[in-house]
């Protein structure tokens, strides 16, 4: 994620890097060509001073400590999703951002996608009426590596955070139940029940719509995410991202607009502007239910107790 917010931010006319921090030497040097400062530290970004704001991409479990340190520092901070693996996590990086009153704003990119914002204000203005139900699809191409699944959480808290996310903003609503299944079993490298390589979510909304999750790994084409919404007045299919090389330098142009589109957003407000993303609270709710989801998906996996 880091090279992909890299690429974002050279396409900004708005925003300056100042400076890179990565704590492993071998790819720290591939940065040089960068020629920004390269700093092995955290701490010692914030001794230098001469950041504004500092975007984290780090891996997730670090994600709070990091939100911690830079808050204490008065940095604001724009933190990739999903901040942390628990929502105990979440709640403590929010509260440390309250307790400095720096901004902190979280890494919920399809805030920011220009089809997903035209929908949401279509809904807001009551052009579709009623919304019975909203269907949220994000599948993968290939699986992530043995080692980043060790520490990811599980496909609730690594992918299905964003599907969580964009339904709350959509529509406006919480979602007050869940229940979830895996499609097939855990793959050798998954560290839980919770980590399938495909998953489908339902789910009850505030509002009483009702909302499906549909998460996989395994996909013929590249990294693809689409919706469907069904109302009394109308039917909208968004696919907003499809067959996209979100690693590449040369990413999709809507992943990579909404990347920057992100960081704009952050900039104005470390500057005084309204915060336009999503927030801590945001990423406290977004992993209550993705822990909700992951329970879930335990249960259903687990045996069947013996009849007596």
């Amino acid at each position: 994620m880091g090279r992909v917010h890299l690429a974002a931010l050279k396409t900004s006319d708005q925003i300056s890097l100042a400076a890179i921090v990565e704590p492993a030497d071998a790819v720290r040097a591939n940065l040089e060509g960068e020629r920004v400062p390269l700093f092995a530290s955290p701490q010692a970004l914030i001794d230098a001073g001469t950041a504004e704001g500092v975007l984290i991409a780090a891996p997730s479990p670090a994600h709070a400590a990091l939100v911690g340190q830079f808050a204490a520092a008065r940095i604001p901070v724009l933190c990739e999703k999903p901040v942390g693996v628990s929502p105990e996590d979440a709640a403590r990086a929010r509260d440390a951002a309250l307790r400095a009153d720096v901004v902190l704003q979280v890494g919920y990119w399809r805030r920011f996608v220009p089809k997903l914002r035209e929908l949401r204000a279509r809904i807001e203005a009551g052009e579709l009426g009623e919304i019975y139900q909203l269907s949220c699809m994000q599948w993968d191409q290939e699986p992530p590596s043995a080692s980043f699944r060790a520490d990811s959480g599980g496909i609730a808290i690594d992918m299905g955070v964003h599907e969580i996310d964009q339904i709350r903003w959509l529509l406006g609503e919480q979602i007050e139940w869940v229940t979830a299944l895996a499609a097939g079993s855990p793959p050798p490298e998954a560290t839980s029940a919770a980590d399938p390589d495909a998953a489908v979510v339902l789910g009850k909304l505030s509002g009483g719509a009702v909302a499906t999750i549909s998460l996989g790994r395994r996909f013929p084409h590249a990294d693809s995410c689409w919706l469907e919404l069904w109302g009394t007045r109308g039917y909208e299919r968004v696919p907003f991202m499809w067959d996209a090389d979100v690693w590449s330098d040369t990413s999709d142009d809507v992943f990579v607009g909404a990347m920057r589109a992100q960081a704009e957003a952050f900039a104005r407000a470390v500057r005084g502007g309204p915060c336009e993303g999503a927030g801590g609270d945001d990423a406290v709710a977004a992993l209550t239910v993705a822990a909700q989801v992951a329970e879930s998906l335990t249960e259903a996996a687990a045996p069947a107790p013996s009849a007596v």
